[in-house]
């Protein structure tokens, strides 16, 4: 049950007042008279339109109280050694009980658990590897000049043919039995097995794609520009309103209900749906995040300077509410 109340809503104003406890992130209905309320709760949570995080003190409600709006809390990146040194990491996945993370000169480490990790051979020489995923047993690596690699276990890798010629691979992706691969000029390029990949129209046109995701029956691409388009399909895409502005977006992933978007001066975004996003703090500053990834509980947020974050993501709620009613109310026309 997502919230109780005590005593119930609709038992008028009684002289216990209000007290509700919520679990769940939401909008809930209630039914208060208008007056003079002593307003306290122990998280966020926004009641009559205004935010209440602890003793908000006495408030006045002219109206009455509709509804009140408990907001999910969003726990801040935490930075962890990524065994990158200073050199930038472009992209990092999660699969088969592995993260791998992949940067300039072909540089590629993996990890366990998010926070130990060693160095790979990854097949790219010292060309710069942009973007990983995983998906039906395999991992693809992608870079610059249309280099892609595939590996079964994250520590040998193969060099497969992109479909990209020449052109950067900037990220890509695997979901619904589909590996989406995204690049320069508003390249798209996708794969039902990580070797055969056929050129697809994204949308972009010839903006760069910048990264890749997929979750929840949706296709996310993202890139300069604030550039953010969605597909059920891989092949049919619909520009978004990506709350990035003109800020390039370099990086893109989801999981656990969210997806999370990463860009230019540390700029970090969620979204439960793909279509509005909210502004979170990244704990890079005003270093870019070049790259983010979800996996068993846990994201990674990686970028220039061999920066890496985690994060759990969206907190449980666990908000106590109290809406004491002052006596006498006082009645407002």
């Amino acid at each position: 049950m997502a919230i109780s109340s005590f005593p119930p809503a609709e038992g008028g104003g009684g002289a216990g007042g209000f007290y509700y406890n919520i679990t769940a992130s939401g909008t809930f209905t209630v039914d208060l008279a208008a007056g003079l309320y002593d307003v306290r709760s122990t998280d966020p949570v926004t009641v009559g339109g205004v935010d209440v995080d602890g003793d908000a003190g006495l408030l006045n409600y002219p109206s009455g109280i509709a509804s009140f709006t408990a907001n999910a809390l969003f726990e801040d990146f935490v930075a962890r050694t990524s065994g990158f040194g200073t050199a930038r990491i472009w992209g990092v996945t999660y699969g088969d009980g592995l993260y791998v993370a992949g940067g300039d000169d072909g540089k590629l480490t993996t990890s366990t658990d998010g926070t130990t990790w060693t160095t790979r051979t990854s097949g790219f020489g010292t060309t710069s590897i942009r973007g990983v995923t995983h998906g039906d047993g395999l991992y693809v690596a992608v870079g610059y000049s249309g280099t892609l690699t595939t590996s079964t276990d994250g520590t040998t890798w193969t060099t497969r043919t992109s479909g990209f010629g020449t052109t950067n691979i900037q990220d890509v992706t695997y979901g619904d039995g589909l590996y989406v691969a995204g690049g320069d000029d508003g390249k798209l390029t996708t794969s039902t097995d990580g070797t055969t990949w056929t050129t697809r129209t994204s949308g972009f046109g010839t903006t760069d794609i910048r990264g890749v995701t997929y979750g929840d029956g949706l296709y996310v691409a993202v890139g300069s520009s604030g550039t953010m388009t969605t597909s059920p399909d891989g092949t049919t895409w619909t520009t978004r309103t990506s709350g990035f502005g003109t800020t390039t977006i370099l990086g893109v992933t989801y999981g656990d209900g969210l997806y999370v978007a990463v860009g230019s001066s540390g700029t970090l975004t969620t979204s439960t749906d793909g279509i509005t996003w909210t502004t979170r703090t990244s704990g890079f500053g005003t270093t870019d995040i070049r790259g983010v990834t979800y996996g068993d509980g846990l994201y990674v947020a990686v970028g220039g300077s061999g920066v890496l974050t985690t994060s759990a993501g969206l907190l449980p709620i666990t908000t106590a509410l109290s809406l004491e009613p002052k006596s006498p109310l006082i009645s407002l026309p």
